[in-house]
């Protein structure tokens, strides 16, 4: 234990790199197979619960966490049903304009940096970064829930359209 640092915010570090480097390769490629459309989700949802038990252990309340899941998904759902897909000879094909493209990749730096407050506060031991390393943890949890309801709407769209139907 470095200062108050674990191997948990080890974790959460790695949580967060892999969650950047999957939403970059998202990014850049013009096929996306529904591994690559959960991976990035479930990285970023792992860190907000990771960071969400944290504060629970601080006695915070927890209906924060669950607001903040539901609305992330309800958020993301929304995003989901709003991507274009069109159907090529081979495969679906989700239509992402490069702004789109960037929002995905912005959503998983948020975490980063949701998880760098956390680390950041634990390392430094101070009472006044509390209410940052809270709202940290609220905003990962939201921004893991977003993605995953992105690439869950995203996976019903495309399994449709595979098969026909609208």
């Amino acid at each position: 234990m470095v200062h108050n640092l674990t191997l948990v915010h080890l974790l959460l570090v790695c949580a967060a790199a892999g969650c950047i480097y999957l939403s970059l390769r998202e990014v850049r490629r013009r096929y996306i197979s529904t591994w690559r459309l959960f991976a990035p989700a479930f990285l970023a949802l792992f860190a907000g619960t990771i960071l969400s038990l944290l504060q629970l252990v601080e006695r915070q309340p927890p209906w924060l966490f669950g607001a903040a899941l539901a609305a992330g998904f309800v958020v993301g759902a929304v995003r989901g049903v709003m991507i274009g897909i069109r159907h090529d000879m081979y495969r679906p094909q989700v239509n992402l304009t490069q702004a789109a493209k960037l929002l995905l990749l912005w959503v998983s730096i948020v975490v980063g940096a949701a998880v760098a407050v956390e680390c950041l506060g634990a390392f430094l031991a101070s009472p006044d970064l509390e209410i940052f390393r809270l709202g940290a943890a609220i905003v990962a949890m939201f921004c893991g829930s977003a993605m995953l309801g992105r690439a869950t709407l995203l996976t019903i769209r495309l399994h449709r359209a595979d098969r026909g139907s609208t």
